[in-house]
């Protein structure tokens, strides 16, 4: 019976966590470490929410017909005089 008493007593030292059998200062670097990855964890996440809530927010919103303007640099003539003929025409 003292025996078994005995071996349970040494399970239960056995079974003592590891976080528990640092010293204090790794204890403390361990936990902080672990608190800093869930703090960045949870930044993480409100910044996919908070990023989709403005995608979802610019994909609502109705844009009008795009509206061309009348300056159309590009078909202007390059050499001054040139502006008689049709616009794509060649010499």
């Amino acid at each position: 019976m003292l025996l078994a008493v005995e071996a349970a007593a040494d399970a239960e030292k056995k079974a003592e966590p590891l976080l528990m059998k640092l010293d204090p200062q790794r204890r403390a670097k361990v936990l902080m470490a672990l608190l800093g990855l869930v703090l960045l964890g949870g930044f993480l996440m409100a910044l996919v929410i908070m990023g989709g809530r403005q995608a979802m927010r610019a994909a609502r919103k109705s844009h009008g017909p795009t509206q061309h303007s009348q300056d159309q640099w590009y078909r202007k003539p390059l050499v001054p005089g040139d502006g008689d003929r049709p616009a794509g025409d060649s010499k």
